[in-house]
């Protein structure tokens, strides 16, 4: 133990000694003050040197001086280099000194955020300190690092830290979003801006559209004051949460979007007042719950509950490094002059999650939001607000983009001075919600109702195909695009008007001049020809204006297709009776007229009534994909899906067929009468007829024949024999039992007839029947019966059926049915009988085209030979013209002897001269081709009078020969 004491005692030896000696070393040199102010230790260390000057060239020392508990923010002299011409003022300095102690020793590993004394509007500014990993210093504003830590001022009780940075000044909240200077969040910049735009302008805006009548608004709870700036709104304001487009767009509808987004528009669209001070209280509501009083970011009041602007409360978290609100995390902090924005990136449903309330979208506010603020008016001015203010639900409301608040020019009136009436608003409202299906044709109710005119509310076509690609409504307007929005309801925008259809007058005159009924993808083409008759025969019973029955009416019109049959031109015999019994016709033209109104699209069955007072029972037997087959009464008819012609009292289908009463019946007698020719009056049928009372009896009696009756034209081209058994014969000849008739009105349709023999009442006489469809023409042709006839065709033995008629309706049976077959000519008795002796010829018969053709060939040929005698005849005269033996060549040198006969030179000929001997041989002194220049004839030479063609003779040189010579050439004459 004893080594153990030496040491211990040894130590404290040494100890005392060393004490001792310091302590009178001390006592030779008098110790410096210790730094007790802030200025004193700027001034103590050179490192600050320029700072301190600065601070003094302000005047700050005395200012400074007097402060307790801050810490200033001290650059370093190297913050300086290449800094020049800084503005300082007192407040920008200001931003280097924090109000309270910072103590870098007692800084955690989260950011904090402190306030200077500089003065940003009524906050003061903000500055974070945040640690770098990396190089294990604190970072001020992401910018000036601190490399002088906490010198400490006792007297002021303050410190000093170092920094190496000068501190820039950061923009304040609303520079940030005021001014776009962040992509990402530009959405939400132009929400906020549009808070803050000029009323005064928008109302100038407004003043563009038509001046409307003051109406009575509805009433409205009283609302907070709208703010007049950024500033003013975000007075007080510290932490402001902002959601990044894609988040934006994720956490709203595309209508509440565009909602919000509304007023930024303002100089594209005039929108009402109502409208944009209605958008500016909710998104003033929606900012407000993103906002909240204190700077909330690290350290900074989070894990802790904070009320938002608008007072709802929400959790804030620091995890992991980053703020969370309400778990859910922020993506980016950034520390603003006056407060902190919050980002968030890869939110969805962020107000949801937040549980913040958004505009709900009524119908009112999704008008506004597709910038239908002037309809919203005039809806209020026609005391239709209740369809708009969110009572209204399950509905689909249909808008023409022509009644936009699109700014219109000062001589353009605005789209809104269209609206008519109330009716014609009414009737772009539909009930219920229409459901969007790739491929659907539909009748939807609107809101326009008429219990007197049709019993009901009035119908508007909506059809949808490829892939909800094509979108119509009433066939021809289009659908531009379609919103959902609030309360089960639907807003569409059509690139037309959606106007209430028209009366009857102008539903028949559109569908004439038009010539089809208008469908989604097609039109049906009409047959006008059809068309016209029956407007014609509506226009002359008066039927073209209905009273108004509280019921409404369908209209089943005649009109077709081009290529259907059924119509007025189809009806034959039975159309000649009718305009021959105008009564008859009325009542005809009356039954396409049903009390009641069915669509299209009805699936049941209905018992109506027509004009005449009769029930009419219709029925839908099956519904395909394009059409309905349904029955009116017996009658079988087929109505395409959404082919229905709307009009102001119910509605029109276009049909193939003149619908009868199924009592109308046409007597016998009645229908013969419709062959007689009052050109011809002494060859009438029927007068044949009644010189036959038995068979007169059996054709209007019970089990009635039919007839076929020629032309009275063809009957007086015809020798009728005088003999009364043979005249037996022929009418005979022209009786077809009812049990036949079935035939012939088979093959008249083109379906059902099979080829079979028609017999006729002579025994030995049949008919068979040929139906051209090409030329719509039908051949009967002789047909013997009890012989075995060895000719196969012979067109002298058919006749054409040229119209018919019967009594009643042909459904199935002819039992009680009998019909008038009107023929081109009669049938002949000759037919049975054998050909002539010696009549062995093949007997050709050549159509109508054929002999056409011939025609054609002939006048081909004959053209031919004309053209190539007239060629042969030209060349002849030609080579006459060069004939050298009439006119031979002379030698060169000759004198040309010309007469004025001489029209065409084709060679020189004369006497010879000096200048021709200059010539050579082959040069002619004209062209063969050339035509000298007519001149006035001057009397023939050795004739008494002037001759057109007489024979042309040289000239008479006899008086003047002696002076002539070959010095000189004639006198007066030209050589040529």
């Amino acid at each position: 133990m004893k080594p153990f004491w030496i040491y211990i005692f040894l130590f404290i030896l040494s100890s005392v000694g060393a004490n001792e000696s310091t302590t009178s070393t001390s006592s030779s040199v008098e110790p410096a003050p210790t730094p007790s102010t802030l200025v004193d230790i700027l001034s103590e260390r050179p490192q600050f040197s320029y700072f301190l000057r600065l601070l003094q060239r302000q005047g700050m020392i005395p200012t400074l001086n007097q402060m307790e508990n801050v810490t200033l923010l001290a650059p370093i002299n190297s913050a300086f280099v290449g800094k020049k011409s800084i503005d300082w003022d007192n407040n920008s300095l200001n931003r280097y000194i924090v109000n309270q102690k910072l103590r870098v020793g007692l800084l955690g590993k989260s950011e904090s955020v402190y306030q200077t004394l500089y003065r940003v509007g009524n906050t003061n500014y903000s500055i974070a300190v945040s640690p770098d990993f990396e190089s294990l210093e604190y970072v001020i504003d992401e910018v000036s690092y601190i490399v002088e830590e906490d010198i400490y001022a006792k007297h002021q009780h303050s410190y000093i830290q170092g920094i190496d940075q000068l501190l820039p000044e950061k923009p304040t909240i609303c520079d940030v979003l005021m001014n776009n200077t962040n992509p990402e969040i530009s959405l939400f910049s132009k929400i906020f801006q549009s808070l803050f735009i000029d009323t005064d302008e928008q109302q100038v805006q407004s003043k563009k559209k038509k001046k409307k009548k003051k109406h009575k608004k509805p009433k409205k709870t009283k609302l907070p004051p709208l703010p007049n700036s950024c500033k003013e709104f975000l007075n007080g304001t510290g932490t402001i949460l902002v959601p990044s487009n894609k988040v934006l767009k994720n956490s709203l509808t595309d209508i509440q979007l565009q909602y919000y987004l509304a007023n930024s528009d303002f100089a594209r669209y005039a929108t009402t007042t109502d409208a944009v001070f209605e958008i500016k209280h909710d998104v003033m509501s929606l900012l407000q719950s993103l906002m909240f009083p204190a700077l909330i970011v690290g350290s900074n009041n989070t894990n802790s509950k904070i009320k938002s602007n608008l007072g709802s409360s929400h959790k804030f978290k620091l995890k992991d490094g980053h703020v969370e609100v309400d778990k859910v995390a922020v993506t980016e902090s950034h520390v603003s002059a006056d407060g902190v924005i919050h980002i968030f990136k890869e939110t969805d449903s962020l107000f949801e999650q937040l549980n913040i309330a958004t505009a709900e979208m009524i119908a009112r506010k999704s008008l506004y939001a597709l910038h239908y603020s002037n309809f919203v008016d005039e809806l209020y001015f026609r005391s239709l607000g209740h369809l708009v203010d969110g009572s209204s639900q399950n509905q689909s409301i249909f808008l023409d983009v022509n009644q936009r608040d699109d700014v219109e020019d000062d001589d353009v009136e605005a789209s809104v001075a269209s609206f008519s009436s109330k009716q014609n608003i009414l009737y772009q409202f539909v009930d219920g919600k229409v459901a969007i299906h790739d491929t659907m044709h539909s009748l939807l109710d609107t809101k326009l109702c008429s219990k007197k005119k049709i019993g009901g509310c009035f119908k508007l076509k909506f059809s949808i195909s490829n892939g909800k690609n094509n979108i119509t409504v009433n066939d021809e307007v289009h659908i531009q695009a379609y919103t959902p929005i609030a309360n089960e309801s639907v807003v569409f925008v059509a690139n037309g008007e959606i106007t209430p259809p028209v009366n009857l007058k102008h539903s028949l005159g559109d569908l004439i001049s038009s010539g089809a009924v208008h469908r989604h993808l097609e039109n049906i083409e009409i047959d006008q020809g059809s068309c016209l008759k029956t407007l014609e025969y509506i226009n002359r019973f008066g039927l073209s204006s209905l009273r108004d029955n509280d019921e409404g009416y369908s209209i089943f019109l005649p009109c077709g297709t081009t290529d259907t049959k059924g119509t007025w031109k189809d009806l034959g015999l039975i159309l000649t009776y009718l305009e021959r019994n105008p009564h008859m016709l009325e009542m005809v033209v009356k039954s396409m007229f049903m009390e009641g109104v069915v669509y299209s699209d009805f699936t049941s069955h209905k018992t109506l009534k027509d004009l005449n007072g009769n029930q009419v029972k219709f029925k839908s037997r099956n519904i395909t994909n394009d059409a309905n087959e349904a029955t009116l009464n017996n009658t079988q008819l087929s109505f395409p899906l959404n082919s229905d012609l709307l009009f102001q009292q119910g509605v029109i289908h276009v049909t193939n067929k003149v619908f009868f009463p199924d009592d109308f019946e046409v007597p016998i007698e009645e229908l013969i009468k419709t062959t007689y020719d009052s050109n011809f009056p002494s060859f009438f049928m029927w007068d044949i007829l009644k010189m036959y009372p038995n068979i007169n009896k059996v054709i209007t009696g019970k089990q009635p024949y039919s007839l076929l009756i020629p032309t009275a034209e063809s009957l007086k081209d015809f020798n009728i024999t005088t003999s009364m058994k043979d005249l037996l014969r022929f009418i005979d000849f022209h009786l077809i039992p009812n049990s036949e008739v079935t035939k012939i009105l088979d093959c008249i349709s083109g379906e059902g007839y099979n080829n079979s023999v028609i017999k006729t009442n002579l025994s030995e006489g049949g008919l068979t029947c040929k139906h051209k469809p090409q030329t719509n023409k039908v051949m009967l042709q002789l047909h013997k019966l009890n012989t075995i006839s060895t000719v196969s065709y012979n067109k002298d033995q058919e006749v054409r059926l040229l119209s018919h008629g019967c009594t009643k309706k042909y459904q199935s049976g002819t039992d009680q049915l009998s019909c008038v077959f009107l023929i081109q000519k009669p049938l002949n008795l000759d037919w049975f009988e054998n050909p002539k002796n010696g009549d062995n010829f093949l007997h050709v018969h050549l159509g109508l085209v054929s002999v056409g053709v011939g025609v054609i060939l002939g006048l081909i040929i004959f053209g031919g030979v004309m053209v190539g005698l007239m060629f042969c005849i030209g060349k002849r005269e030609k080579n006459n013209n060069k004939d050298d033996f009439e006119f031979p060549r002379p030698d060169s040198g000759f004198m040309s002897v010309l007469t004025d006969d001489d029209e065409y030179v084709p060679y020189d000929r004369g006497y010879e001269t000096d200048v021709d001997v200059l010539r050579t041989e082959t040069d002619a002194l004209l062209p063969s081709h050339m035509k000298r220049k007519k001149r006035v004839k001057k009397p023939d030479y050795g004739s008494t009078k002037q001759g057109s063609n007489g024979v042309t003779l040289p000239r008479d040189i006899g008086d003047i020969r002696s002076t002539l010579n070959r010095e000189r050439n004639l006198p007066g004459y030209s050589q040529y």
